[in-house]
C-alpha cells in the first residue's frame, strides 16, 4: 500500500493525539492507529470529518504526488481514492 495520506503529520503539526482525533469524528481510537500506520486507509466518509477536525482542506489530508517518481499503479490508486472523496464531497456516489 503506498503511502498517500498525511494524518500523522498534520496531528503532530496541529498537537492532536490519536484518541482527542478518534473523539472529535466519533472513531476508535484503533481507527485512527490503522490510519495512521497506514494498515487501513479511512472510510470515504471519514475524510471531510478528518479534515475538518483537524482544520485543513481535504486537499491537504493526502501527499502530493506531483514530481514524485512513483508508480504508474500507485498514481492510479492515488487519484481514485480522490476522485472518490470529491464525489463524497459533492453528494455523488
Amino acid at each position: 500500500m503506498m503511502a498517500i495520506l498525511r494524518i500523522k503529520e498534520l496531528m503532530g503539526q496541529k498537537g492532536i493525539s490519536r484518541k482527542e482525533l478518534a473523539k472529535k469524528i466519533k472513531v476508535s481510537e484503533t481507527t485512527i492507529s490503522n490510519i495512521c500506520s497506514e494498515a487501513n486507509y479511512p472510510k470515504l466518509e471519514l475524510l471531510p470529518k478528518l479534515a475538518k477536525a483537524l482544520d485543513v482542506d481535504i486537499r491537504e489530508l493526502f501527499i502530493p504526488t506531483k514530481g514524485s517518481i512513483i508508480s504508474d499503479s500507485e498514481v492510479a490508486e492515488a487519484k481514485g481514492l480522490i476522485e472518490q472523496s470529491l464525489n463524497l464531497l459533492s453528494g455523488k456516489r
